[in-house]
């Protein structure tokens, strides 16, 4: 059924394509060799490949689109990629109060439709995030862009940025670049043909995105280095059901498939070892944890505490009553590692335990807060019932899977969960969108995030000024939480280049984190990548995945 599905899908991409769908795996790596097509499982997707307007499943499939002017390597250390060096104040391209900064493109950079990629590209997307009519997200509204005071062009290959303070996430700056030629004002919004469509340096272009079915990439005949990349075309096959998707991966009718959870891995590790074709590569360290984000607000109103979830005792009942190891265990079979910390990786990673499994001392939490059981055994404090939807992404049956298992440890302590899953869309969604977390319109709701290798965008996301509302719809604080301690460190800690000092504020901002817990940390994942041996060239995991690599892509004979 899903090898129809995906010939279905390469209908309009040639003979070639479908002669691919049918090849045979073969189990030994050649040399690279051009043509083909690869075949990429997706179970969600993304509103938008532009960077500029995702922080979402986008985000990382558009680094084969756009490509930033840095690039973490394995370890988490900054690599030029399309600039020609790292500014440093020891090269002379970082002032010595901090405030200015000058970058150097490579030269003989390209867009994907020929255009020479210039400065006055990174000045006009510097006019189009400051633009109040622009909607910017993910990679555009991190307190490093707030701390931009100018963008000047010095030449075609040099701009210099002023700052209004130092700014340490520097080398953050410019993950996403606009194509000045493609637009009439510096204006960016969601209905943008740069939106779904965006240009960019990297290896492949978009071509076509046919919603609800695929998205297809095909070679850009302009990318800076020669006879890369090796593929023809890459195929982004949307299929929301993930047990169809592993299913098309087990059985050579897909190369890859698009982040594979924790859940994942059992199965596929168990397949390998009995022979199936695949490969596996795993991270050691702790990188995506999976959050439970708590709503501390009633609809998004922060003067109005969340009638249940505002009260610190069922925040603190809720971290004692689930049952983490449990769901380590039982649903990834031993794969995954426990943190109580929001810093748990980069340079100022914060070591903080995991708050220990008690239901016992979870009860009384609750009991000493007044909230008592009713007949139903769901506890009631002031006619207000403890019960909370329990919101994440639609279509994934392995967290489905321990969603019941907290719902029954909550449960347990008198505390009603109910399970409403809405797809990324509706979850995630921009705030003129109605996106629930957005709005504030959730009670908990779930999803990965926080693997990063400089704490001043992750740290700075939970700040007062990053709640969104009708002013500030780019804001990312989802849980609308509010310290005035939290926001003095965690700004103090994005204006100086003091790495041993920032590292004493960020450990000060993930104990005042953990104390107040406007989100919990259920389990760090086993992060890992699976695709077929017909795929050669992948490498192993990094900080961005697979997806970056995608130009040492080529199909294995």
């Amino acid at each position: 059924m899903l090898r129809q599905l995906f010939r279905r899908a390469a209908i309009a991409l040639g003979a070639t394509a479908c002669l691919a769908l049918a090849a045979p795996l073969s189990l030994a790596q050649s040399a690279p060799k051009a043509g083909g097509t690869a075949l990429i499982a997706l179970i969600q997707e993304p509103g938008s490949f532009n960077r500029f307007l995702t922080g979402q499943t986008g985000a990382l499939l558009g680094r084969m689109v756009v490509e930033g002017l840095f690039d973490p390597d394995e370890q988490g250390n900054y690599l030029p990629l399309l600039a020609a060096q790292l500014p440093t104040q020891a090269n002379g391209a970082v002032s010595a109060d901090s405030l200015s900064v000058r970058y150097t493109l490579r030269p003989g950079l390209k867009w994907s439709d020929g255009q020479p990629l210039t400065s006055a590209d990174y000045v006009f997307t510097f006019e189009a995030y400051r633009n109040p009519a622009s909607t910017p997200a993910g990679d555009a509204i991190t307190p490093a862009w707030q701390q931009i005071e100018s963008v000047t062009a010095v030449d075609a290959l040099n701009f210099v940025v002023k700052m209004k303070r130092p700014n340490p996430g520097y080398l953050e700056l410019f993950n996403i670049v606009l194509p000045k030629h493609k637009f009439d004002s510096p204006v960016l919004t969601q209905v943008h043909a740069q939106s779904r469509l965006p240009l960019g340096t990297g290896p492949f272009v978009v071509k076509e995105w046919r919603t609800g079915d695929a998205i297809v990439l095909v070679r850009n005949p302009h990318y800076r280095q020669a006879g890369k990349p090796y593929l023809d075309q890459i195929v982004l096959k949307i299929i929301p059901n993930r047990e169809v998707a592993m299913q098309g991966l087990l059985r050579g009718e897909v190369d890859t498939l698009f982040f594979p959870t924790t859940g994942d891995l059992p199965t596929l590790i168990k397949a390998q070892k009995e022979g199936n074709p695949i490969e596996i590569a795993m991270q050691g360290s702790k990188s995506w944890v999976e959050w439970l984000w708590l709503n501390n607000t009633s609809n998004g109103d922060a003067k109005r505490p969340h009638p249940v979830l505002g009260d610190p005792a069922v925040r603190e009942a809720m971290d004692r009553a689930i049952n983490r190891q449990q769901i380590i265990d039982q649903v990834f079979g031993g794969l995954g590692q426990l943190t109580g910390s929001f810093l748990y990786s980069g340079w100022a990673a914060v070591d903080i335990p995991a708050t220990p499994y008690d239901p016992a001392k979870a009860s009384q939490v609750l009991e000493a807060a007044g909230w008592k059981k009713g007949a139903d055994g769901v506890r009631v404090r002031n006619n207000v019932r403890a019960s909370l939807r329990f919101q994440t992404i639609s279509g994934d049956r392995t967290r489905e899977l321990y969603q019941q298992l907290i719902q029954q440890n909550l449960k347990d302590v008198g505390i009603e969960i109910k399970i409403q899953n809405v797809p990324s869309t509706v979850l995630f969604g921009g705030y003129k969108d109605g996106g629930l977390m957005k709005r504030g319109n959730f009670d908990i709701a779930m999803s990965r995030d926080g693997y990063v290798v400089d704490p001043v965008v992750w740290a700075g996301k939970f700040t007062t000024p990053q709640i969104p509302s009708a002013e500030h719809v780019e804001g990312l604080n989802f849980m609308f939480y509010s310290n005035a301690e939290y926001d003095r460190v965690v700004d103090q800690a994005a204006t100086m280049v003091d790495m041993a000092e920032r590292r004493k504020l960020y450990t000060q901002a993930a104990r005042r984190f953990a104390a107040d817990r406007p989100a919990l940390p259920l389990y760090s994942s086993a992060w890992g990548t699976a695709w077929s041996r017909r795929l050669g060239g992948v490498k192993s995991v990094s900080w961005n995945g697979i997806w970056a690599q995608s130009a040492d892509w080529y199909i294995a004979k």
